[in-house]
């Protein structure tokens, strides 16, 4: 069942969340599935790019019911937990006439009842929380379109049913947003997340940049190559700038490597300063396309892995092989992940002024 209608113009993906908030969803011109889906955009594009260890930060918001501080995977694990609870009260009360009370949920006591809901979602992987997330909306969404255009905006439908889809996704972005938004700020400054970054062994620092790898070639997957280098996706660089400068590093740390083989001594930062050298850098290799930059980056980054596993443990794991390597790998990565990541998670959302 479609619920279609003629909305007001607001961009529910990009406008601020006051507006939103504004907007009566309910009303017989908006188009429910439509709505959904733009705020389902919206809020996953917010931990785009963010390292797993982010989502168990506590501080995204105080408890309700006096416990612990709530983290972002607590926060899409309650919104996912509804989800899944709404699934079956929304096919129960189609097949019975019944829908569900406050005073099913401990008595009405939300707070009590939703800090049950904490577990198992802390202690879940961010991948594992998104993949039950999606899961649980698919489910409820079935449900939901078995309801008729009338039924779907009578009070009870309306309070059980928006209320577990982008009602409820509304309600935590205000959280959400602000939250994400100090994480990824925090991530681009290099926070690791974790009281030591450094790995055990070299098998799992490579493994660790793999994954960075294969989530920054999800983010770039999505982005034609025609728009890596026609749009700003930070002030003053485009996707192939980033692409390019994480080539750049990866080349200067087999340098450093090579040197320190060579020499016993590790390379100080460049003299005229990073910031400059990386302009300087980017500058350079704006003449080479998308194309050539991507394959560039992943040449260096092969040779990268060849020069780090020339290291001993020990070498690694010291202030300075740390530096070189971690700063040239997947530590870099995780900066631009954050950085490009939004901007990616919106490239194929629709265009407003279509």
């Amino acid at each position: 069942m479609s619920l279609v209608g003629t909305a007001p113009a607001i961009d529910l993906r990009r406008a601020p969340l006051v507006e939103l908030r504004a907007v009566d969803m309910r009303a017989p011109e908006r188009d429910f599935w439509a709505d959904e889906a733009a705020l389902w955009d919206r809020l996953v594009s917010t931990w785009a790019g963010l390292d797993d260890a982010a989502w168990r930060i506590p501080g995204a918001s105080t408890s309700d019911a006096g416990g612990p501080d709530w983290s972002l995977a607590e926060h899409i694990g309650h919104l996912a937990a509804w989800q899944g609870l709404a699934e079956v009260y929304t096919r129960n009360a189609i097949a019975t006439g019944r829908w569900p009370s406050d005073e099913d949920y401990d008595g009405g006591d939300f707070d009590k009842f939703n800090e049950r809901l904490r577990e198992p979602w802390r202690s879940l992987s961010s991948d594992t929380i998104v993949a039950r997330f999606a899961a649980s909306r698919r489910g409820l969404l079935r449900q939901a379109n078995r309801l008729t255009a009338s039924a779907i905006r009578g009070d009870n439908e309306w309070g059980w049913v928006y209320l577990a889809l982008h009602g409820h996704y509304l309600d935590h972005l205000t959280v959400i947003e602000t939250w994400t938004a100090a994480l990824r700020a925090r991530q681009a400054d290099g926070d690791p997340f974790v009281a030591d970054p450094r790995t055990p062994d070299l098998g799992t620092f490579m493994a660790r940049d793999e994954l960075a790898n294969s989530t920054l070639e999800g983010l770039l997957a999505v982005v034609p190559f025609d728009r890596w280098e026609s749009v700003e996706v930070t002030p003053g660089w485009t996707i192939r700038d980033h692409v390019a400068h994480l080539a750049d590093w990866a080349e200067e740390g087999v340098r450093a490597i090579q040197v320190y083989r060579l020499e016993h001594r590790w390379l100080a930062d460049p003299v005229e300063g990073v910031d400059a050298w990386n302009e300087r850098m980017v500058e350079r290799s704006r003449p080479v396309g998308p194309v050539a930059t991507l394959a560039r980056y992943e040449r260096a980054r092969t040779a990268m892995h060849d020069a780090v596993a020339t290291l001993t443990l020990t070498e690694l794991r010291s202030p300075e092989g740390w530096s070189w390597a971690y700063d040239c790998l997947y530590g870099h990565v995780r900066k631009h992940l954050v950085l490009l990541g939004p901007w990616c998670a919106a490239a194929s959302w629709p265009d407003p002024t279509a």
